[in-house]
């Protein structure tokens, strides 16, 4: 038991976490699973339907908090909802305490919510009152410091990143340390930081548990995500010794493809591995593949059901030492001795000791001749200095083996591999190695530390290394040729040699330091990018970093001349440079037909035409009539007929249109010209096939809609605005969640609001708009902010300062924000043009009667002989809760007192009293 001491008290760390621990996790999209209020236990474990060994749909492989989610998830400290995390959820207060409490694995000492005492003042939500009257005895937090603020509960309220700070610093027991520091931190807006707190901050730095965020700013005031909680307690869990459920660090004393054995405290424990494992190392937090686990290594397993969820690397050297000699006999009593000098040490070994000979084989230790070489392999970790193997490795050897690459010495020409047996071994290459990893003959040079690989030995020799595991290796080469689809490329190397390797998924391409695309690569079999491909174990590629370019690429430029007795080609680029080039017969040619020819693009190439092109020196190696420009309008010059655009690279064209002749589209408008094409609007302008001038003007516009219907077999999209209903062609790609991610029609509810992209009277883009149900938590005037409790537990504040924020009722604007007040119930949308509407919904208290799945409709009891309405249809996103625990509407029973949260007679709102 570890003990850290307090001013008011010993906050002992007990090594217990409890079955359950759901409460940082989001019930649907939210950022809570609470039992209901009157609730004194924890929420059972059937409403978390997620562990850390199926993954989380939300926690993309490679998001820079991957480890620290999958660590605390399977140490059953967090636990996800319906496969999600929701990473970038704020918590609250009372949230960050409770995790506090099962981070120490205090919870057993919770008492009951009706026990809990608390000081006036310092509100809390029913399910944390145990939690927090926890907190308070331990220090974790002290009365003195919290309380309620402008009438809004102090657990309800965000935790910032300062207060999280000294919390994990308390948590730690590392107050002492915080309390005693004078020092200002080095962040730029360290006068940001309470006074109180600067030595807590300044700590947490100091050890690696809080870092900074951009600009070096600490950012004191800001709001704490999920992921970023999880990162701050698993850092933490550095200056504890957690011993949670579940959970075993030691040494690795077993290992096959599908488990692992960990050695601690004079215990084997061993664990299932599977495909869901996830695996990291302690000093990264990129994840590793499991072969990077070895033997004797120093390793942290947790998961339950003896199935590992995640797996740490705490320290990769193997906790062995080998020791070499003379090997002089071996006794009856299972004692070994070896010959030296001037003595004879021995060392004891039992039944589970493996004798090996040269080639790797087991043997009768009695068989092994007086005066043969032999490498003894002792265990450093238990204490008893255990002997594992003994092996001869004197005489010639010959043999075959697998086994990890350990070291590679072009020096002394010699590679180390970590044999099958878990014995170093060092042989010599020679001019007759053969290095081999799939179908490629690979040089010394390719070899790399942690490679599997089989290998052969002949005559102390090696005649072949295969290597069967890859790590990841880089090439220099150049780009010789790419296929059309972009899953492969052709490069050649510096011996001249051709290599046709395939392009892994979201392979990375970087040209001038910046990340670009395949497309942009120059491939050229003279003269192609010279450039760094990065090859995975499996031999894709998976980075291309453009090294040098001796190609010229020219976006946007225009036609001087063109001489077709030459082939000559003058053109301007975007910043008034002039250019001469020369097309030839290999020039790859780009124009408005499926079989270009250089005679066919010839008449298009008339002073003014853009141009998209490639060249090397002054040969050509790809040209691109460009028939369409997308920008946002600078100009329009009805003096001089032209549309001036700035495109999305930042420069500027001029493109001359006519008085007749030249289509201009704008949803919503009939007939419409240039003149309702104003500076500022993003469009697409196209020009004539054969000449330089506008054909048409496609503005952008994003409207908002309430979905009517949608029919995905055809593609339609029926939407309803201001009572006109319009049916939309919308392909399924174009349909896109709150976040930006393509849903699909499958996305989509009927009733609920999209935000639709034109792009003149055509879909561009279809965006499930961002609304919200809520209480309104606070309203600042002054500031010009509305903070919002959500549906989902979460906080979110909208601010004035950028867009407007308007107040609607049934569907009329009222006011402004100055009406709004804590408590209301609201739904909050935000419109295409970033600013945000509060509808206000009215109250109605009621007693249940029955409900309409059909009809989705809520019928209700009312007075015999009024004329009260008794029927209320159900909103598509209506929230239907009891506390802060969502229910079903078909859940009610007669005679439930509900209230009813109304917008023209429609329940966004149903709450079960």
């Amino acid at each position: 038991m570890q003990q850290f001491k307090y001013n008011n008290g010993v906050f002992k760390m007990k090594k217990v976490v409890p079955a359950v621990l759901a409460v940082m996790m989001g019930a649907g999209g939210g950022s809570l699973a609470l039992a209901a209020e009157t609730t004194t236990s924890a929420p059972v474990a059937a409403t978390a339907t997620t562990t850390a060994a199926t993954g989380f749909s939300d926690v993309k492989s490679g998001y820079w908090a991957e480890k620290h989610i999958y660590k605390l998830a399977a140490q059953g400290i967090v636990l996800g909802q319906n496969g999600q995390f929701k990473p970038a959820d704020n918590i609250t207060r009372q949230e960050a305490i409770t995790m506090a409490i099962r981070f120490a694995g205090a919870e057993s000492e919770l008492g009951t919510a009706e026990a809990a005492v608390l000081p006036e003042g310092l509100t809390v939500s029913n399910y944390f009152k145990p939690y927090v009257d926890l907190a308070l005895d331990k220090g974790l937090i002290k009365s003195g410091e919290e309380k309620d603020i402008d009438g809004k509960a102090w657990g309800t309220q965000a935790a910032s990143r300062e207060w999280v700070t000294k919390i994990l610093v308390r948590a730690i027991g590392k107050e002492s340390e915080a309390l005693a520091s004078t020092e200002a931190t080095a962040f730029a807006d360290n006068g940001d930081i309470a006074k109180a707190s600067v030595g807590y901050v300044s700590t947490a730095v100091k050890l690696g548990i809080a870092q900074g965020v951009e600009n070096n700013k600490f950012n004191p005031a800001g709001s704490v995500t999920r992921a970023q909680m999880a990162t701050f307690f698993s850092r933490a869990e550095a200056y504890i010794t957690p011993t949670y459920a579940g959970m075993t660090t030691g040494i690795v004393t077993g290992l096959t493809a599908n488990s692992l054995t960990l050695y601690a405290n004079g215990t084997n424990t061993t664990y299932t591995l599977g495909a869901g494992t996830a695996v990291f190392a302690a000093d990264s937090d990129a994840k590793v593949p499991v072969s990077s686990v070895q033997l004797y290594t120093r390793v942290m397993a947790a998961g339950t059901g003896g199935q590992a969820a995640y797996v740490e690397i705490v320290d990769a050297k193997a906790q062995v030492e080998t020791i070499t000699g003379e090997f002089d006999r071996v006794t009856g009593t299972n004692t070994l001795f070896m010959r030296t000098e001037s003595d004879y040490p021995k060392y004891e070994y039992d039944a589970e000791t493996v004798f090996l000979d040269q080639n790797g084989n087991k043997i009768d230790p009695k068989s092994i001749s007086a005066g043969s070489r032999i490498s003894l392999l002792k265990e450093t970790y238990s204490g008893a200095g255990k002997i594992l193997t003994v092996q001869v490795t004197s005489g010639n050897v010959s043999k075959k083996d697998t086994g990890t690459i350990t070291a590679v010495d072009t020096t002394s020409g010699t590679v180390t591999f970590n044999a099958s047996t878990g014995i170093s071994e060092q042989y010599k290459l020679d001019s007759t190695t053969i290095i081999r990893y799939q179908n490629e003959i690979l040089s010394v040079a390719d070899l790399k530390v942690g490679s599997k690989v089989g290998y052969t030995i002949e005559n102390n020799a090696i005649r072949t290394i295969e290597v069967t595991e890859s790590v990841e290796r880089t090439v220099t080469a150049s780009l010789y040729q790419t296929s059309a689809d972009g899953s492969t490329l052709t490069y050649k190397t510096d011996s001249g040699a051709l290599e046709v390797k395939l392009v892994a998924d979201n392979a990375v391409v970087v040209v001038d330091g910046k990340t670009a695309a395949l497309a942009d690569l120059i491939a050229d079999k003279t003269q192609g990018d010279r450039v760094i491909l990065t090859l995975n174990g499996a031999g894709e590629v998976t980075q291309i970093v453009v090294r040098d370019r001796e190609a010229t690429q020219l976006a946007f430029a225009t036609v001087s001349s063109y001489d077709s007795a030459t082939g000559v080609l003058a053109v301007i680029d975007s910043a008034g440079k002039p250019y001469a080039f020369t097309l030839d017969a290999n020039t790859k040619l780009a124009y408005n037909t499926t079989t270009p020819t250089l005679k066919g693009i010839e008449p298009l190439l008339i002073k003014g035409r853009g141009l998209n092109l490639t060249a090397v020196n002054s040969r050509l190696l790809s040209m691109e009539i460009v028939y369409k420009y997308e920008g946002t309008v600078e100009q329009v010059n009805a003096a001089s007929l032209s549309l001036t655009l700035k495109l999305d690279n930042g420069t500027s064209v001029k493109l001359p249109y006519g008085t007749t002749g030249t289509v201009v589209q704008v949803y919503g408008t009939n007939n419409a010209t240039m003149a309702n094409v104003k500076t500022g609007d993003r469009v697409v302008a196209s020009l004539y096939a054969d000449r330089v001038a506008l054909q048409s003007v496609a503005v952008q516009t994003t409207k908002q809609f309430r979905i009517s219907a949608t029919t995905p077999t055809s593609s339609r999209l029926t939407v309803e605005q201001g009572g006109i209903t319009n049916s939309l062609y919308v392909d399924d790609k174009l349909i896109q969640n709150v976040q930006g991610a393509q849903v699909g029609y499958a996305g989509l509810t009927i009733g609920g609001l999209v935000d639709v992209t034109f792009s003149g009277p055509d879909v561009s883009k279809v965006r499930i708009s961002d609304s919200v149900i809520g209480s309104v938590q606070s309203v600042d005037t002054a500031a010009r902010t509305v903070t919002v409790l959500t549906s989902s537990g979460a906080t979110r504040t909208y601010t004035a300062a950028t867009s407007p924020l308007t107040v609607t009722q049934n569907g009329t604007v009222v006011s402004g924000i100055g009406t709004l007040s804590a408590g209301q119930h609201v739904q909050a949308n935000v419109q295409p043009d970033g600013s945000t509407s509060f509808t206000v919904f009215q109250a109605l208290s009621k007693s249940f009667w029955k409900y309409d799945a059909l009809t989705q409709t809520v019928f209700v009891k009312i007075t015999p002989g009024s004329s009260e309405a008794n029927t209320f249809k159900l909103a598509p996103d209506a929230w239907i809760h009891q506390g802060t625990t969502n229910i079903s509407v078909q859940s009610l029973a007669g005679d439930d007192k509900i209230v009813l949260y109304l917008n023209n007679n429609v329940v966004y709102e149903l709450v079960k009293q």
